[in-house]
């Protein structure tokens, strides 16, 4: 029986690692702009079919065999809200079945293959599971941020049309860099994560190179970070620097005889110290990386000897921020037409996938109807996709895991595991900052997704270890 159970408990965990793998893979499909717009809907449609039906699989597999799932702390909540989304689809099936069909299928990957892990695993294994995820992250982003910054160096930007009324922007365009990215405010919080993925490896490795690499990719990701002009990205930045220096400074300082009052305010001047310098960082870079193009193209350019040549910047000011009234980019009245929805159906919501078709059939003129925009804040896409019951059912699960990671880390600062919790739970910090402006880790299928409920699962996992 024994051999039987490392058996599947050895095939479950290599599968959920290749799933990991084509996960990735997959999503990468759309987040690069060069692939997506020349994969046309029908091959998306299918690569996240067969994705979504490995997934499935390997969920099932578990099932019916180890159910790793069910050890996982607080699953019951996330079972309840999956419950809760099943049946606001079925109240709401006359507006489509088929993409809630598929709903179901992501959250319940997400739920019961990423978040779980056997308690039975090794901290070494998840440890190893980690650096491959974390390492193939950083090489894929560190490719694409110098072919994105090589852009703004160079002044490449660009139009694609991909529908008669739709097009992109490749490069530097719009005094932001979009760069080979889809959409620079997913591309630039991944960065973020990336940035601490590389500082967290570069502590763990003896290899010189490699902390070379790693120490390159941080300034090549902060470029593109900066330069992306994400507010998003910013405010998760700022939010994660004051949570992780807040707890690394908590750790160092337990160990000293000082005066709790003392301590706190320490804490409190040496957060706001590091959060000035990412404010000033960040304007600081983006000044400076503003004369590098003209620095660059210099040599190259023909003129008079005659004529004294002034130093030249490029404008990395947002147009659509300073040359607009409304400082949300219509979040305000995408979030007021979310609520309108809402309001009417509070109990169950208007189910995930059937949001637009809803309000399209029962208010046409309000602003979701109009543009057929998502929500832009996981959040009160909750509330209005499962109604109060669902939203419940998270926030009670949510409640219930920061209350297990902030006690740890404020009473367990001597634990071997204390900067593994830290980190894995300011990638969860990161994801949920910034789903207060975009549409993250429920309902959608981005990177960021994955590294919510993988990094979530890790956290739980080392502070059960513990």
């Amino acid at each position: 029986m024994k051999v039987e159970n490392l058996f599947y408990e050895n095939i479950y965990n290599l599968l959920r690692k290749a799933y990991i793998t084509v996960f990735i893979i997959a999503v990468l499909t759309r987040v690069f702009l060069p692939i997506a717009i020349r994969e046309t809907q029908f091959i998306n449609s299918l690569i996240f079919s067969i994705v979504a039906v490995f997934g499935g699989s390997i969920v099932c597999l578990d099932i019916f065999t180890k159910r790793v799932f069910l050890k996982q702390k607080n699953i019951i909540w996330l079972i309840l809200f999956w419950a809760v989304c099943l049946i606001s689809s079925i109240i709401n099936i006359r507006y489509g079945v088929i993409g809630n069909i598929r709903n179901l299928v992501w959250l319940g990957i997400s739920f019961f293959l990423l978040y779980p892990i056997a308690p039975e695993r090794s901290s070494h294994d998840i440890k190893k599971e980690i650096k491959y995820v974390s390492n193939f992250l950083i090489v894929v982003w560190f490719v694409a941020c110098c072919i994105s910054f090589f852009m703004f160096l160079m002044q490449i930007g660009f139009y694609v049309d991909i529908f008669p009324n739709s097009f992109a922007r490749i490069g530097f365009i719009e005094c932001r860099l979009f760069g080979i990215f889809e959409d620079p405010n997913y591309a630039a919080v991944v960065a973020v994560i990336v940035i601490i993925f590389s500082s967290f490896n570069i502590k763990t490795t003896s290899k010189i190179l490699l902390k070379i690499f790693y120490a390159t990719n941080i300034l090549i990701n902060f470029f593109y970070f900066v330069l992306s002009g994400s507010r998003t990205a910013e405010v998760s930045a700022f939010v994660t620097t004051v949570f992780a220096v807040y707890f690394i400074l908590f750790k160092k300082l337990e160990c000293k005889n000082l005066n709790n009052v003392l301590k706190q305010i320490i804490l409190i001047l040496t957060v706001l110290f590091f959060s000035a310098i990412l404010i000033f960082s960040v304007k600081l870079t983006r000044g400076l990386l503003s004369y590098l193009p003209d620095f660059i193209n210099f040599p190259f350019e023909t003129a008079s000897i005659s004529e004294p040549r002034a130093k030249k910047h490029v404008d990395t000011n947002r147009e659509d921020v300073n040359n607009s009234a409304d400082i949300s980019n219509c979040r305000f009245k995408i979030w007021l037409s979310a609520l309108e929805l809402f309001k009417s159906k509070p109990i169950f919501g208007t189910s995930p996938r059937n949001m637009r078709a809803y309000a399209k059939a029962n208010f046409p003129s309000g602003f979701i109807a109009q543009r057929s925009y998502a929500v832009h804040n996981a959040y009160l896409d909750v509330f209005t996709s499962t109604g109060i019951i669902g939203a419940f059912m998270l926030i009670v699960f949510f409640v219930k895991y920061l209350i297990c990671m902030f006690k740890f880390l404020f009473l367990n600062t001597k634990n071997k595991n204390y900067y593994m919790v830290l980190f894995s739970f300011s990638i969860v910090v990161t994801v949920a900052v910034s789903a207060f402006f975009l549409s993250e880790f429920l309902f959608v299928n981005t990177v960021g997704t994955l590294l919510f409920w993988l990094n979530l699962g890790y956290s739980c996992y080392f502070t059960k270890k513990s």
